[in-house]
């Protein structure tokens, strides 16, 4: 189950390893462990790997120009691309599985709008919180924890889950756990081809030829 999450520093911060931080703990870290587990996992009788994303995935953009925001940091966009790459990540562990014939069951959640610390602890690393976003969590509809996280929990355990399949609040925001619907660009293979190539390198972590 990868969950990590950290959500909009205000300034441009790194891991301990030079990423950016939002890619570097919300993708890159949680891609490198799945890549790492991968030998284990497949010995496994039913392995499945269910990875959050978010609704922001939605607006994000793989930016392999800039993957790192060296260039111009902008904390929302930043948020919105890491998240699209851990769908992305979904679904092209999907597509391998389906590809090399694996048991392994690829899923994906978006939690909605949740009352979490999210939103304060990540800007609270680099700075104070946006006045955009103290009033944007004020009107946007937003739910408890534990609906937050009934997503993550069906793509991790239902046995009604599907290969590539995607579930968040039935309201976008709020709700009961749906069915929910990738973004266009996150549909892209080539793209997604791309971006786990793109990760394989920048972590030194690839698929073992053997499994």
């Amino acid at each position: 189950m990868n969950n990590a999450g950290v959500m909009t520093p205000p300034r441009r911060l790194e891991t301990v390893d030079g990423f950016e931080l939002q890619i570097g703990s919300n993708y890159l870290g949680p891609f490198a462990l799945t890549v790492r587990l991968l030998p284990l996992l497949l010995t496994a009788p039913a392995p499945r790997v269910a990875t959050m994303s978010s609704g922001t995935a939605n607006i994000g953009r793989i930016n392999f120009d800039d993957l790192q925001w060296q260039r111009s940091y902008r904390p929302a966009a930043a948020y919105a691309q890491s998240k699209l790459a851990d769908l992305m990540l979904t679904l092209h562990l999907a597509d391998l599985a389906a590809e090399r014939g694996w048991s392994l069951l690829s899923t994906g959640a978006h939690p909605g709008n949740t009352r979490t610390n999210l939103g304060v602890t990540g800007p609270n690393l680099g700075g104070r919180r946006s006045p955009m976003l103290s009033v944007a969590l004020k009107i946007v509809p937003i739910q408890r924890v534990e609906r937050g996280a009934e997503p993550l929990l069906y793509a991790t355990t239902s046995p009604d889950a599907t290969a590539g399949g995607y579930y968040g609040p039935r309201w976008w925001w709020v709700g009961p756990t749906a069915v929910a619907r990738p973004p266009r660009r996150a549909l892209d293979k080539a793209v997604r081809a791309r971006l786990w190539a793109e990760s394989e390198r920048l972590t030194g972590v690839s698929v073992p030829t053997q499994v």
